[in-house]
């Protein structure tokens, strides 16, 4: 490749203030709500691995890049910092070509360390064949190299083909999920005051928020709620935002500045995802059969075959093959039926939640009500109680997936492994059970003005776990029952 084609990514190697030239963080800069990600504090650029970020898209994956970049370049050489998008790199062998022209031409200038961020990595076929053999020529000494990617389908392939490679030497977890804020984060980000009263009790903390969590798990309410009882109207008014924007920062600001989002916000996230869909060589208009007959059935279980009949499409394996697509791109979530021994029902009725709010408003105003303008659809649809009650419980899936990975952090993994749903035989259900140290834990969704003794029934056969209410705080038995907007603090 043509060092040239590079330098046109890469302004700051004239100028290091040019960086701040940079579309993606002059929108950073003008925003009216800026989002400083938690993710960014377990990424060491002076580490020698290869770092994998993946996430959704309009998440801010690039936006985090070039803001690293541009703190890499106020103590290193501009050269040193190269960055390219993998959109216009055809395949592995235009990669290698590419790790090659700039690696000579920066090796002849000096010897420092060298900063490679490498974007939408997943764009290129068979990318993990031209960083192994970058990685086999070179070695990694003094060299960082991140790649971003909207799917972790390759994530299995790159850890197969870069063993030892990527930072097991540097005793690094280098596949890292950029998801959008959780709720406790868009709290803090948009009254930094009320968040003050949860730091007070030491919610910032991992380790302290994962005990306290677990507390709930057990079915015993930690001390500190009985105090944060009192900020739950407050809560109640965020989580209401949250639950238009999903904490995806450009529907933040829209939505801060203007008190809605545009359609276009929409309609960028839905083009994208469509486009991803095909250079995976799927179709997109049999993703939107299947996900069209998922979104009318969310929070229920049901069987492949019901959406199958229902999308109308001829074979079981093609909702299987594109179901699993979706779930690596970010899109949905899967559970499986658990049982009381801990063995899981892979072959039964699955729960499938669109685990991200804007996500969900975005794909269901593209396939359920097109005519309509999606933001409003998006506010109708949470006036509804028995819709907000939906969408409540699949924001509940995202945060106990996330709860897990903090308590079992690993680069593969997967919460359908961890988390699950159950059912008695005489058909009490619980919305989650978490497989977890001591057992299955249960975590039962009941978003309504009270808690009837039926609604335990479940929780009493796991024998522990959490009700999340609309707005009742009470240890009632074995089971704590929290309100919603307060449990999510504690994820």
């Amino acid at each position: 490749m043509d060092l040239l084609e590079i330098r046109k990514q890469n302004p700051w190697w004239e100028s290091r203030q040019r960086i701040n030239e940079d579309p993606k963080l002059k929108d950073y800069d003008f925003a009216r709500i800026k989002w400083a990600p938690r993710l960014r504090k377990y990424i060491d650029l002076h580490k020698d691995v290869v770092y994998s970020i993946r996430g959704p898209r309009q998440v801010g994956k690039t936006t985090l890049m070039k803001l690293m970049i541009r703190e890499t370049l106020e103590k290193s050489n501009p050269a040193n910092c190269m960055y390219f998008s993998c959109d216009l790199v055809r395949d592995n062998s235009a990669l290698s070509d590419l790790l090659e022209t700039y690696l000579t031409w920066v090796s002849a200038l000096n010897n420092e360390r060298v900063f490679i961020f490498l974007d939408e990595i997943s764009s290129v076929r068979d990318w993990q064949k031209a960083i192994k053999l970058f990685v086999d020529i070179h070695g990694n000494g003094n060299i960082m190299i991140m790649l971003t990617g909207s799917h972790t389908i390759d994530i299995k392939n790159s850890t197969e083909r870069l063993p030892g490679r990527v930072g097991e030497r540097e005793h690094v977890q280098t596949h890292k999920i950029f998801l959008p804020m959780k709720f406790a984060e868009y709290v803090e980000m948009r009254s930094p005051e009320l968040y003050q009263q949860v730091r007070g009790f030491r919610l910032d903390v991992a380790e302290e928020r994962t005990k306290q969590f677990m507390a709930l798990a057990n079915g015993n309410i930690p001390p500190s709620a009985n105090d944060l009882i009192r900020i739950v109207p407050e809560l109640d008014a965020l989580l209401d935002e949250y639950l238009i924007t999903g904490g995806i920062m450009i529907a933040v600001n829209e939505y801060a500045g203007h008190k809605r989002i545009s359609t276009q916000t929409y309609e960028i996230y839905v083009r994208q995802l469509a486009g991803d869909m095909a250079r995976i060589g799927r179709e997109e208009k049999t993703a939107k059969l299947i996900l069209a007959a998922m979104l009318k059935r969310m929070g229920s279980t049901y069987s492949w075959n019901c959406i199958k009949k229902d999308a109308g499409i001829a074979s079981q394996p093609t909702i299987d093959q594109y179901v699993n697509l979706l779930q690596h791109m970010f899109v949905l979530a899967i559970y499986y039926k658990a049982e009381t021994d801990g063995t899981v029902k892979h072959a039964g009725d699955k729960k499938v939640h669109i685990l991200n709010p804007f996500i969900f408003h975005a794909i269901y105003g593209w396939l359920i009500n097109p005519a309509q303008d999606t933001y409003q659809s998006a506010v109708e649809f949470i006036t509804n109680p028995e819709n907000k009650s939906r969408l409540i419980e699949s924001v509940v899936a995202d945060h106990l997936n996330r709860a897990v990975h903090n308590i079992r952090p690993t680069d593969n993994y997967d919460p359908s492994d961890f988390i699950f749903y159950f059912r008695t035989k005489k058909g009490h259900e619980v919305d989650f059970a978490l497989k977890a140290q001591g057992g299955l834990f249960g975590f039962e969704v009941k978003y309504q003005n009270s808690i009837n003794p039926e609604d335990f029934k479940g929780l009493a056969k796991l024998g522990k776990g959490c009700m999340v209410s609309r707005r009742e705080l009470l240890q009632k038995g074995r089971f704590a029952v929290i309100p919603v907007s307060l449990f999510l603090v504690y994820v």
